[in-house]
């Protein structure tokens, strides 16, 4: 459909399943080693010696990459194509973990997360196309459902199995599955090549300002939603620099962009009524999905549940997951689409009201129904959101679909950005609130009162400060239920535009053209 992207020729089913083979490892490997040291990030402070916020730095720096490097992919695709680009980026990747495991400070860490996150960004498109290989004509929308959701699949897989890891060898050992994968990755992508693909000249003079521009101003807004919860948001003022840089930089951009016939960003597009309801509606879902990356792990932390204890829970996300996608692989199609992500949004507010009956004694057997289904939930919603913006592509022409992909990924990388920072500084003040009202109504002429205290204040204390965690995760389950509430009336006020405008556009197909009246002929 579009410049850049490989011919799909009718291969052998043998083929076929070589091709879905490799989809499958690129798009987990693209994902995979943020998700590694995303869930060890504990361990991984002690071992070279970082503070919090420091470490914190690590998944930022992905994001940052990640976010940037869309803007430049589309177009390297289309005029070098996206293999040539891939293989960059992963022999990039491959150095910087292989020097990471010799030098280990910080910047070297840094250094692994920036080139890994480059490297997402063209595996997760990689991904796609190499499943569009996979699959027969037919069920080519269901290949961009499992091409961009297999990345979906690292994050339970990386709780399942990093606390064997790290009892075997520490920090290093995530390393070493970082790099096996990335080294299975690029053998895939160089023995099975992808077909063919028209290639145009796209790039222009202005592109690279441009790029520069937005990349740093969107870096610069990754870097404070990243680092605003664990430095604290008005506590930092490189923070206030940075976003007051973004803005500047961002506005510089887009007055570029504006004037331009070929822009890099499709400006006027962005503006439509169409536009920003998508990308309002996708990034309120990826909010609320924040349920389980957030809300779910962190109320088990805060009782005390580790790794060891989760690995049950993250075999049934695993599974969950893997289930969303089957079904939305299944029943994907242009009729489908919409009801697919209205159907997801319940899922994850039913799983929210379940959550907020959590005390001090939950485990996670009793999460289970709850997590399989905002598994299920985001598996179901990710494809069929990219095709939504897909079809608004094929009505705008090709040169939009950089637009697509950079709004798409910004939506899904902010917005699960938005929701763990705002979530997790809504936790933090809603604990703080608990324990005051906790601790003001200690009696000490109560006999239970009076016999902790004898036991020591620090247990009291202790006790005061799980339960007051506890409090504020069953607050934050409820602002989750009210911002599902919204997502699904961004939903419905976006489906209800789309099918308005389809009788329109079917009404105005139908009319028939006005017959030319004829003028008199003179004899």
């Amino acid at each position: 459909m579009f410049p850049g992207s490989p011919a799909t020729p009718d291969f052998a089913w043998p083929v076929r399943v070589a091709y879905g083979c490799v989809g499958l490892v690129v798009g987990f490997t693209g994902s995979m080693g943020m998700q590694l040291v995303t869930v060890n990030l504990a361990s991984i402070q002690g071992s070279l010696g970082l503070d919090p916020a420091e470490v914190s730095w690590l998944p930022t720096a992905f994001l940052m990459s990640f976010v940037s490097m869309n803007l430049l992919l589309v177009k390297f695709r289309q005029q070098f194509g996206l293999r040539l680009f891939a293989e960059l980026a992963l022999w990039a990747y491959v150095a910087s973990v292989v020097a990471h495991l010799f030098v280990n400070d910080f910047a070297s860490a840094l250094a692994v997360r920036f080139a890994s996150g480059a490297a997402g960004a063209a595996l997760t498109t990689l991904s796609v196309f190499y499943m569009m290989q996979a699959f027969p004509a037919a069920r080519r929308l269901s290949a961009i459902v499992v091409g961009i959701g297999a990345p979906l699949l690292a994050m339970p897989a990386a709780r399942l199995i990093s606390p064997d890891l790290l009892e075997v060898g520490q920090w290093r050992a995530l390393y070493v599955i970082e790099l096996a994968l990335a080294l299975l990755s690029l053998a895939g992508v160089l023995v099975l090549k992808l077909p063919p693909s028209q290639r145009i000249k796209v790039f222009e003079r202005l592109d690279l300002p441009t790029f520069v521009l937005l990349a740093t101003g969107l870096a610069l807004i990754c870097a404070v939603l990243g680092q605003g919860r664990v430095e604290w948001w008005f506590e930092a003022s490189w923070m206030g620099w940075a976003l007051a840089a973004a803005v500047v930089l961002i506005t510089a951009g887009v007055l570029i962009e504006t004037g331009r016939e070929n822009p890099l960003v499709d400006i006027r597009w962005i503006l439509t009524p169409d536009f920003i309801g998508l990308v309002v509606m996708l990034a309120l879902i990826r909010i609320i999905l924040s349920e389980q990356i957030y809300g779910a792990v962190g109320l088990l932390q805060s009782v005390g549940m580790g790794p060891y204890q989760l690995r049950g829970l993250f075999l049934v996300v695993l599974l969950a997951t893997a289930a969303g996608f089957g079904v939305s692989a299944w029943l994907i199609g242009p009729k489908t689409v919409l009801p697919l992500i209205l159907a997801s949004i319940p899922l994850v507010a039913l799983a929210a009201v379940l959550d907020m009956r959590a005390t001090n004694l939950t485990r996670p057997e009793q999460l289970y129904l709850s997590q399989a289904m905002v598994a299920f939930a985001a598996a179901l919603f990710l494809g069929p959101a990219l095709l939504v913006g897909i079809i608004q592509v094929l009505q705008r022409g090709w040169r939009s679909f950089t637009t697509l992909i950079v709004l798409f990924g910004l939506s899904q990388n902010l917005g699960g950005l938005v929701g763990v920072s705002g979530l997790g500084t809504f936790q933090t003040i809603r604990a703080r609130d608990h324990y005051l009202h906790l601790t003001e109504r200690l009696d000490p002429a109560d006999p239970f009162v009076a016999g902790r205290l004898q036991g020591g204040f620090g247990a009291l204390n202790r006790q005061a400060l799980q339960e007051a965690a506890v409090l504020a995760f069953n607050d934050v389950f409820l602002v989750i239920v009210g911002l599902s509430a919204l997502a699904l009336l961004a939903a419905l006020i976006f489906t209800f535009r789309a099918l308005a405008r389809m009788r329109a556009q079917a009404a105005a197909a139908a009319t028939p053209a006005p017959t030319p009246s004829r003028s008199p002929v003179s004899a």
